[in-house]
């Protein structure tokens, strides 16, 4: 009996540790992040020059964790969490939120799409940085003025979202994000967004719309201004559509984006931003890129011209040093350059240049 015992012990050990190993090849839990840090020089903030160490501007700094659980028949559950955070003074990111830039859970199926639900970015990041300067070669610093359109990759809180499985290489998506407040469902921050993208070959193309209820933003750094200048306030109303295409090592790519901050009743007229971006990336060798990037946005009369300048050498697959130059002009009256994440210029001009280091792991 005794004996018998013992073998069943084993066998039920084995079989245990079995199921576990099974288990564990039909899940995973990956730890990644992303460090990034450099010295930025400007030739004017506020009417003087500036040296300073700057963090997270190739890509932002960030510890994630992602998991994913093989749930048999093409399904799968996923979640996503992901804080940001400044490697200069090692504070938190997005307003000191644990997981600020992405929290969210979901299921996936290959015949079905997919659908999260949580803190995540709408279709303006997900669809058009695909075509964006920022994300090609220049980062952070290449960003439309204001981060006007959003498409620099703001989250959406409590949100539905839903992508289609490809078909011919069309996929659809539509997400909602609820305001979350009794008896007032189009309270601030409720969000719709859709899109719309097409993949053949080295070819892209895709669209995006989203809508955000009590949105505002403060101009008064591209208008020269002292004090808040508040636009919007009743929804902002954000549409775009890019594309792109690979040619041996040569990648072109472009995007439009038009940002309407609607008024409320009895405040000032409405405010429409229009957002141009268009440039190449080269890969000069395995180790090697470089490209220019052009990017106009007007707001009415007002134009703001930026030239983006980037070469990037990898010094492993997760190791990187980069170079850049930024330069912003300005013009319309009372215009004042104002280059994303900085403070504004005194003058129609402001020229950056930059060294940095990136490590992925």
């Amino acid at each position: 009996m005794m004996a018998c015992r013992r073998v069943s012990c084993v066998v039920a050990l084995t079989a245990a540790f079995g199921f576990c190993q099974s288990a564990r090849a039909a899940s995973s839990l990956t730890l990644y992040g992303i460090v990034d840090a450099g010295l930025t020089w400007a030739s004017n903030e506020g009417g003087a020059q500036n040296i300073f160490l700057d963090t997270g501007v190739m890509q932002g700094n960030r510890l994630g964790f992602r998991g994913v659980e093989d749930l048999g028949g093409g399904w799968q559950a996923n979640f996503q969490l992901e804080n940001g955070f400044s490697i200069g003074t090692g504070a938190a990111g997005q307003g000191g939120l644990l997981f600020g830039r992405q929290a969210w859970a979901g299921l996936s199926s290959t015949d079905y799409g997919s659908l999260k639900l949580g803190r995540q970015y709408d279709f303006f990041t997900d669809t058009l940085e695909a075509y964006y300067t920022p994300t090609w070669s220049a980062g952070g610093y290449a960003n439309n003025p204001l981060d006007n359109d959003r498409m620099s990759g703001q989250r959406v809180n409590n949100a539905v979202k839903y992508l289609s499985p490809a078909f011919g290489g069309v996929q659809f998506g539509a997400m909602y994000g609820f305001s979350n407040l009794a008896g007032n469902f189009n309270g601030p921050g409720r969000t719709y967004s859709f899109t719309a993208t097409w993949t053949r070959g080295g070819f892209s193309a895709g669209a995006a719309y989203t809508e955000v209820s009590g949105t505002t933003l403060d101009i008064a750094p591209l208008v020269g201004s002292s004090t808040p200048q508040l636009i919007g306030g009743r929804y902002l109303r954000d549409w775009g559509a890019g594309m792109s295409y690979a040619l041996n090592s040569l990648t072109f790519y472009g995007v439009y984006s038009q940002a309407l901050y609607v008024a409320r009743d009895g405040q000032l007229q409405n405010q429409m931003f229009r957002n141009y971006q268009a440039g190449v990336a080269w890969q000069v060798r395995p180790d090697l890129t470089a490209g220019p990037g052009y990017g106009l946005t007007t707001l009415g009369p007002k134009k703001y011209h930026q030239l983006n300048l980037t070469i990037d050498y990898f010094l492993s697959k997760r190791s990187d040093v980069y170079a850049q130059a930024i330069i912003q002009h300005a013009s319309g009256a009372g215009a004042t350059a104002d280059v994303i994440s900085l403070p504004a210029s005194s003058s129609a001009d402001q020229i950056l240049l930059r060294v940095g280091l990136r490590e992925k792991f």
